[in-house]
């Protein structure tokens, strides 16, 4: 019998969680007696408090190194399911820290009528399970499971509208989730059948003891793991399913698959590369670098066509995974935690602003923004800001340094071919979200937009600006995440 051990602290942030979605599915059922607008807020507010109580525990522990599910090792120290340590902490907070804004944008009054609330928070909650167990995830089984716990929540949100351009993403998106985890399974099953583990740490370990013919089957396994991955985050050329999904979805889960669910991915992709399947010279981090490239090369310039907002968002958030992938090649996991964290809080507030929009231009083109900044100058003036951090321009110092740091992490790796591409990018991605800019300054055909905006969105939008200008006057705190 072999013996195991727990940090029980180590999952309490996804098992709160996890309790939490129960919680907030029953009250939804069975507290029908209740007003919609009541029982929305209570459910609401507890979401808000369960996330709240994951960046309390984050910030108390963030220091501490608490593994879970563990095992003595035949050699070397103890194999782990999961591990808390700095890094994780820094992953935790960044999806804690998107699934707040996302809720915030879900407020009463800024969720579809359409959407049912108990479902989506049941689902939301349920899909950040996933994502922190995956951030966490030491051994190729909890990946797995990790991955599958945010993806299949995430689908079901994209149809709760039960329309057919939501069915239409969900199942979809749906599709290329199975493909992916066969993929990945089968790159895991001849791993396991090369490296006798399906533990990281045991995996990297072994690796570079194989004699070259298992060499080259354990390099042709990790592919299939990193393709699998690939589809999940939408990386060129498995990313064919997103621009459908995201337009299907409602806003708010657009915004939820843009911030959280494609954090957890990168998080997950992030500990396979640093942790287990591609350590330190490895052929597979060249795979990466190349998928790197493709991926901001082709969202950049499909970006560039697009003539609705959201499709726009789609398109340049695929762009943004290419220079997430680009330090995640070489291994630093400080760059990729800090550009995950602005791009995170920018995101949401962009979204938050098309969500504004949308409610009362339900087209979603560019040109519904002309004239925003004479009609509605306080919420131009933050897409503005947000746009200008996702392009990396002054005065968003945020994106400009997280940029910086993605370039210098592949320079200092002499992958100068990758720097070239990325400079090409920074370029192209300035077109695109200044082309958006420029619509905010024209003058319309007809009315410009202007309304009374909602209280929610205006604080939650108010609070991503003020953020991600507080990230940009002390840029450390992005890089801080990741120690």
């Amino acid at each position: 019998m072999t013996l195991t051990w727990t940090d029980w602290q180590a999952i309490a942030v996804p098992l709160v969680l996890a309790v939490g979605a129960v919680a907030v599915l029953l009250i939804d059922s069975f507290w029908r007696s209740a007003s919609v607008q009541l029982r929305h807020t209570v459910v609401t507010l507890l979401t808000v408090a369960l996330i709240l109580f994951g960046l309390v525990f984050v910030w108390a522990q963030r220091d501490d190194f608490k593994p879970a599910f563990c095992r003595p090792a035949v050699e070397g120290p103890a194999e782990c399911s999961l591990v808390f340590e700095p890094l994780t902490a820094g992953l935790w907070a960044v999806l804690l820290i998107g699934a707040l804004g996302v809720v915030g944008l879900s407020a009463y009054r800024l969720l579809s009528a359409d959407v049912p609330v108990g479902e989506y928070h049941f689902l939301l909650l349920s899909a950040l399970v996933g994502a922190t167990v995956l951030a966490g995830a030491r051994d190729l089984a909890t990946v797995v499971i990790g991955l599958e716990v945010v993806s299949l929540p995430s689908f079901a949100m994209v149809a709760l509208r039960r329309d057919r351009r939501g069915s239409e993403g969900a199942l979809k998106a749906f599709l290329v989730s199975v493909l992916s985890t066969a993929v990945m399974l089968f790159g895991i099953s001849y791993l396991y059948g090369v490296t006798g583990s399906l533990y990281l740490s045991t995996i990297a370990n072994r690796l570079s003891g194989l004699d070259p013919e298992l060499r080259r089957v354990a390099f042709a396994a990790g592919l299939f793991v990193i393709v699998g991955f690939g589809f999940k985050i939408a990386a060129v050329p498995f990313h064919g399913w997103l621009p459908d999904t995201y337009v299907g979805a409602p806003v708010e889960v657009t915004a939820f698959l843009a911030v959280v669910s494609k954090s957890a991915g990168v998080a997950g992709l992030l500990v396979l590369v640093t942790s287990g399947v591609a350590p330190s010279g490895s052929e597979l981090r060249t795979v990466v670098a190349i998928l790197a490239a493709l991926t901001m090369t082709v969202g950049n310039l499909a970006a560039l066509r697009q003539q609705e907002a959201v499709r726009l968002l789609a398109w340049s958030s695929i762009g943004q995974v290419g220079f997430l992938l680009a330090p995640l090649a070489v291994g630093d996991a400080q760059a990729v935690v800090g550009y995950l964290a602005a791009y995170v809080v920018v995101t949401v507030g962009a979204f938050g602003a098309v969500a504004v929009v949308q409610r009362h231009r339900p087209g979603g083109l560019l040109t519904d923004y002309r004239g925003m900044v004479r009609s509605e100058p306080g919420l131009a003036g933050a897409l503005i800001f947000f746009l200008v951090v996702l392009a990396g321009l002054p005065p968003g110092l945020a994106g400009l340094f997280t940029k910086f740091a993605a370039f210098q992490a592949v320079i200092d790796a002499h992958l100068g071919w990758l720097a070239i591409v990325m400079a090409i990018n920074v370029m192209i991605g300035l077109a695109v979200y200044l082309r958006w800019v420029a619509e905010l300054f024209r003058l319309p055909a007809e009315d410009p937009f202007s309304v009374d905006i909602e209280s929610p969105a205006v604080a939650m939008i108010s609070l991503c600006a003020a953020t991600a200008a507080v990230l940009s006057i002390l840029p450390s705190t992005l890089f801080s995440l990741a120690i």
